[in-house]
């Protein structure tokens, strides 16, 4: 039975991993192991919340963020294959955490998923000096989004930003 389950768990693996195998992965960095995947709250998923995909900068390609694993030190980052229109993809990263010697052997714990076009709450963005937790405000986001989180835990999203051409963090919980 178990193999049966492992089995199964690795066919969707590999079901959601041949996009990101189709252009090589960042040098140091290794798309995450069954184990490392196999937190409970993944199993809700298909992509183990590990993979999105969604035209993240509207330029009518689809674009794909994985959450990749390094190879140099206990850690994982957030990567978006972002197109530029029908010149290609280049890769972007968007965040990382490095957990340090102490914890050499840590699974993924960030999730992600795509967010839909609409209004969302937020409480500031990255790098504002004045984050106010206790009033939220509201933006409208005409294209997907990201939203990266811990499960149970604090989050944010990253959206495309038309004018810088980038994306910008808004940290959604406390």
């Amino acid at each position: 039975m178990r193999i049966a389950h492992l089995i199964g768990f690795a066919a969707a693996l590999l079901a959601c991993a041949p996009p990101v195998l189709a252009q090589e992965i960042p040098l140091g960095y290794r798309l995450p192991t069954q184990e490392e995947l196999a937190d409970k709250d993944r199993a809700e998923s298909p992509t183990r919340f590990a993979r999105a995909v969604a035209d993240f900068n509207g330029d009518g390609v689809e674009d794909e963020a994985v959450l990749l694993k390094t190879t140099k030190y206990s850690g994982q980052a957030l990567f978006v294959r972002l197109s530029d229109g029908n010149k290609g993809h280049q890769w972007v990263q968007l965040d990382s955490i490095d957990w340090g010697p102490k914890y050499p052997n840590v699974n993924l714990s960030m999730a992600i998923e795509v967010l839909k076009p609409g209004i969302h709450e937020y409480y500031c963005f990255d790098g504002e000096k004045d984050c106010n937790l206790g009033k939220k405000k509201k933006i409208r986001l005409t294209k997907p989004a990201l939203s990266y989180y811990k499960f149970a835990s604090s989050g944010s999203f990253f959206f495309w930003d038309d004018k810088t051409k980038r994306f910008r963090r808004a940290w959604d919980s406390e």
